[in-house]
């Protein structure tokens, strides 16, 4: 089944992808890995080795025994099951908290398929390993959209989604912070087009909030009781002070021996990141997300307060979930989509 539905996939992104990669067929995730180091740690390493591994690779852990991948331990683990858990770093060994047994793919698996199966099974990351069980290394969402075109093939690809909404309702969002936005993403380019759908037709999550007089400790604890990767931080006077994600705990506390318990967040977020209105162009604010690397973004409503952040892998999958329904449909609006699309698209990007 996966198969024919990546082949389904081809066929729905293919044009576009083509196009953008001018004419070349989709790469293999073996070709994607080639040269980049691996995150491969042992089930007995500390998690304090192992967050320092990650921070400098940006990559998820693959736990590795005898040769055979035994588990992988990702960034949000380190934040909920680790940070939030008060464990001693030094002493904990990280096959006591990593996922075991994960599921993997080849490396002639394309692009194309991993994309198909993270979206299948909401992943965010793919181990990849050999026929006989070694280990090649692991790939995610980001790295799958920088090899199959990178900004100029998902311009087209978001645009055709954007076409085939059907959505006419918005939930509605109410304002949970006050304060001006701070570096708006808002498009510069002319007026925008008919046809552009507003970022609030993405449904942005609701943002999960922390002040930035808060400890570390107290904001990954929040993060891991409501299942989030990233907090919202604001100010004395409710206003948005910046941002943390999972990936930053692990790289600006757990590699710098921070002890969260009495790090203050606002000495390790994000301060004034950059952000997007909800009545902004849909397309330019997940380009935006795309050409900056930005897994998250924060959305703010006209009067600058934020009631929203957007997740890059949540818009990838929405966006292939729109594309497919509306191919199921038989819905001219999907085709007409991308012919559009491929009259506009833009020029190739290497991976």
């Amino acid at each position: 089944a996966g198969g024919a539905q990546a082949a389904a996939l081809q066929q729905l992104l293919g044009p576009l992808l083509s196009q953008a990669f001018s004419g070349q067929s989709s790469p293999t995730l073996r070709s994607v890995l080639a040269g980049k180091p691996s995150t491969i740690v042992g089930p007995n390493s500390s998690l304090q080795d192992v967050g320092e591994m990650m921070a400098e690779s940006r990559k998820a852990a693959l736990v590795v025994n005898n040769g055979q991948l035994v588990g992988i331990f990702g960034f949000k683990d380190m934040m909920t099951r680790a940070i939030a858990k008060e464990l001693p770093l030094d002493y904990t060994a990280v096959s006591t908290v990593m996922t075991p047994n994960p599921e993997s793919v080849s490396p002639d698996t394309t692009v194309l398929e991993a994309l198909q199966i993270m979206h299948d099974n909401k992943f965010l990351t793919l181990p990849v390993c050999e026929a006989n069980g070694s280990v090649v290394g692991i790939v995610d969402v980001m790295d799958c959209v920088y090899a199959s075109g990178g900004a100029d093939g998902w311009r087209s690809i978001f645009a055709s989604a954007m076409e085939c909404d059907d959505l006419t309702d918005t939930a509605s969002v109410h304002s949970h912070i006050s304060g001006s936005a701070n570096h708006s993403v808002r498009s510069t380019k002319s007026a925008r087009k008919k046809n552009d759908m507003p970022v609030s037709k993405l449904r942005p999550k609701a943002p999960m909030v922390s002040n930035s007089n808060d400890t570390v400790l107290s904001v990954a604890q929040m993060l891991a009781s409501k299942r989030g990767d990233a907090a919202i931080i604001t100010d004395h006077n409710g206003g948005l002070a910046g941002i943390i994600t999972d990936t930053d705990v692990t790289r600006r506390v757990v590699a710098k021996k921070l002890p969260a318990s009495t790090t203050c967040v606002a000495d390790v977020m994000t301060a004034n990141p950059s952000c997007v209105a909800m009545s902004d162009p849909a397309t330019e604010a997940l380009i935006t997300m795309i050409e900056n690397r930005f897994r998250h973004l924060p959305v703010t409503d006209d009067n600058g307060a934020v009631v929203g952040v957007l997740d890059i892998a949540k818009c990838l999958n929405d966006a292939i979930s729109k594309l497919e329904h509306s191919k199921e449909k038989g819905s001219n609006a999907a085709e007409e989509a991308l012919k559009a699309s491929l009259g506009g698209a833009g020029g190739a990007q290497a991976a």
